[in-house]
C-alpha cells in the first residue's frame, strides 16, 4: 500500500492506495478522535457489491454505523435527493455530529461531499471510492457538487476529506463499461501532465482494461499523484492551475447536459468526446499537432469510446455549454493541449470555430 500526502496546511490529508486500503478506516477514525455516529452514504448496487469488503471493516468500528441509501446514477445529484438525504441524516443522528463516509462512485462522492460541506456548516468526511473514475479523479481534491437541470455541478463547495482510501479490490466487481468510464479520466491525466504515463497507457492498455493488479495499481497511483500536486498548488481553482483538470470537460459536460443526463452518454464517454473536440480545436489554432491528436484518438478508440456524437444536436450542446463554470465575465475558457503532457488555458475561442468542430464530430 502506498500513501500520497495532499499538503494543504490544516486541511492536509492522506490518500492510501493499494490492497487493504479500505481496512484502514478504523485507524483513520481513531486518528480523528471521533466518537460520534458514522453515516455511510452509498447506493443499493454498491452496498450489495462491496459488502464482502466493507462489512468486516464497519464491524470493527466502535461507533454507531448508519447506512443511508441514495438513488443510483447522476439523478442522485439533485436538489431533491440532497434535501431528502440531509433530512434522513438529521432525523437519525439528531443531536450528534456525524462523520460521513462516502462509499461509491463519483456521484455518491459528490453528493456525500456536498452534504458534509453544508450539513451543520461542515462535518468530517472520508471518501472510499469504489469505481475507477472515482479513484483516479473525483474522490481527490475537495470539489463537491450537485446538478441543476441546466448543467452539471452548478451548486457546490470546496471541502476536503479527512482521508481517501482507494482499494483496488473494489474494481474487480465493476462491469467493463465502468472500467472504460474511468479510463477517460486516466487518459486526461496523461495528456495534461505526463507524456511517459501516456506511453505506458498505449503499451499496456489491454492489461490495464483487464485490471491486472500491478498495472491498475500504477494507474491509480499515477493519477492520484498528479492530481494531488495540482490541488496543492491551486486548492480553490483561483490561480489558473487547477483548471487544467477540466481538459475535455467543457464540451463533454455540455454533451451530457444536452442529452438530459439520460444515460445516452456516460461521464467517461462525454469526457472522451470532449478531449477529442478540444484536441481538434487546438489543431485548428495551430497549437497541437495532428500526430498527437491521432495518438490521443487512437488510445480513446482502443478503450472503446465513441469518437463521434450521436443523438444530440449542435444547438442543444451550445445551449448547455453556455452554463459552463469556466466562463469569466462572459468570455469562454478552454483547456487545450500543446502536446501530450502539456496543456494551456485559452480564452475567447470564436463561437464559429466551436460550431464548426462540433458539426464535424456530430
Amino acid at each position: 500500500m502506498k500513501k500520497i500526502k495532499v499538503n494543504l496546511g490544516d486541511r492536509s490529508y492522506d490518500i492510501l492506495t493499494g490492497a487493504g486500503a479500505a481496512a484502514e478506516l478504523p485507524r483513520v477514525v481513531k486518528g480523528l478522535s471521533f466518537a460520534g455516529p458514522i453515516v455511510v452514504i452509498t447506493d443499493k448496487a454498491v452496498m450489495k457489491k462491496t459488502a464482502r469488503i466493507t462489512a468486516p471493516v464497519f464491524r470493527q468500528l466502535p461507533n454507531e454505523v448508519l447506512r443511508v441509501v441514495v438513488p443510483q446514477s447522476e439523478r442522485a445529484k439533485s436538489l431533491k435527493v440532497f434535501q431528502n438525504t440531509v433530512y434522513e441524516i438529521s432525523s437519525r443522528t439528531r443531536t450528534h455530529c456525524p462523520l460521513i463516509v462516502a462509499v461509491g462512485g463519483g456521484v455518491v462522492g459528490d453528493l456525500a461531499g456536498f452534504i458534509a460541506a453544508t450539513y451543520r456548516r461542515g462535518v468530517p468526511l472520508v471518501q472510499i471510492p469504489t469505481t475507477l473514475l472515482a479513484q483516479v479523479d473525483s474522490a481527490i481534491g475537495g470539489k463537491t457538487a450537485i446538478d441543476l437541470p441546466e448543467a452539471k455541478n452548478l451548486v457546490g463547495a470546496f471541502y476536503q476529506p479527512r482521508a481517501v482510501l482507494m482499494d483496488p479490490k473494489f474494481l474487480k466487481s465493476l462491469p467493463r463499461s465502468q472500467v472504460r468510464n474511468g479510463m477517460a479520466e486516466v487518459i486526461k491525466y496523461a495528456v495534461i501532465g505526463n507524456r511517459r504515463f501516456f506511453d505506458f497507457l498505449e503499451n499496456n492498455i489491454g492489461e490495464i482494461m483487464s485490471l491486472k493488479t500491478d498495472r491498475i495499481e500504477r494507474v491509480v497511483y499515477e493519477c492520484a499523484a498528479i492530481k494531488a500536486r495540482i490541488v496543492e498548488r491551486d486548492e480553490r481553482d483561483t490561480k489558473g492551475i487547477r483548471i487544467a483538470l477540466n481538459f475535455g470537460h467543457t464540451l463533454g459536460h455540455a454533451v451530457e447536459a444536452a442529452s438530459g443526463y439520460s444515460g445516452r452518454y456516460s461521464h467517461g464517454e462525454a469526457v472522451a468526446i470532449g478531449m477529442i473536440l478540444a484536441g481538434e480545436i487546438a489543431v485548428r489554432l495551430d497549437m497541437f499537432s495532428e500526430t498527437d491528436l491521432e495518438r490521443m484518438k487512437n488510445l480513446i478508440r482502443k478503450v472503446g469510446f465513441p469518437a463521434r456524437i450521436r443523438g444530440v444536436s449542435v444547438k442543444d450542446i451550445m445551449n448547455s455549454y453556455g452554463y459552463d463554470k469556466k466562463f469569466m465575465s462572459g468570455v469562454n475558457r478552454f483547456v487545450l493541449p500543446r502536446k501530450i503532457g502539456s496543456v494551456e488555458i485559452i480564452e475567447d475561442i470564436p463561437v464559429l470555430l466551436l460550431r464548426t468542430v462540433l458539426r464535424k464530430y456530430t
